[in-house]
């Protein structure tokens, strides 16, 4: 399944890909998920209560149906986000993750139990991408049949506070992410001051 965004990033089966970069960016990955939802079904787990539906209406150019595909949870704690990776079924739906790392920026959580509980999400993350199979459809040599790989997009944003751990986490997601894609965004220009 090819899906592109406006910066080239395409969504491949069997594979997770990482969008790195501000809040900024979120309007095009809820257009994203609309272009998904064109298709099928589309799950989105959100961290930093990003997901907005109008921009995602307006993507889905009055299509009722496109948004009744579209399942969305909301995590409020880096508990909540690991509990909401584990309850999704891994399969061929494809999922948007949005601001990962929202909630492990929470500080009221020691830094050890955010690392552990980020480790657990990105397993859950790779599971959700590998082949998987309905019940009764193994094939005859005990392998899959046939494979439906899932897909999926994760976000994550720099914290407003940076700190050694926010760093350390974000390079954590980083690493486990086989593509991963940096996106800058243009400074606004400045407004001239006016002196009447």
């Amino acid at each position: 399944m090819k899906t592109s965004m406006e910066t080239n990033i395409e969504l491949r089966t069997g594979n997770w890909l990482l969008v790195v970069g501000p809040r900024a960016i979120c309007p095009t990955l809820l257009a994203l998920t609309a272009r998904l939802a064109e298709v099928g079904p589309v799950r989105v787990v959100d961290g930093g209560n990003h997901y907005n539906v109008y921009p995602v209406a307006r993507a889905a150019r009055g299509q009722p149906e496109v948004l009744e595909r579209i399942r969305v949870s909301r995590a409020f704690t880096c508990h909540q986000m690991l509990a909401l990776l584990e309850s999704l079924p891994a399969g061929p739906v494809p999922f948007v993750v949005l601001d990962l790392l929202g909630t492990f920026y929470d500080e009221n959580v020691r830094a050890g139990e955010r690392k552990r509980l980020l480790g657990q999400c990105l397993a859950h993350l790779n599971r959700l991408v590998e082949p998987s199979a309905p019940r009764g459809a193994e094939a005859a040599d005990g392998g899959l049949w046939p494979p439906r790989l899932g897909a999926g997009v994760v976000s994550a944003h720099p914290p407003r506070v940076p700190s050694q751990t926010a760093r350390e986490l974000l390079e954590l997601l980083t690493a486990a992410a086989r593509e991963a894609f940096y996106v800058q965004m243009a400074a606004p220009a400045p407004v001239p001051m006016r002196l009447f």
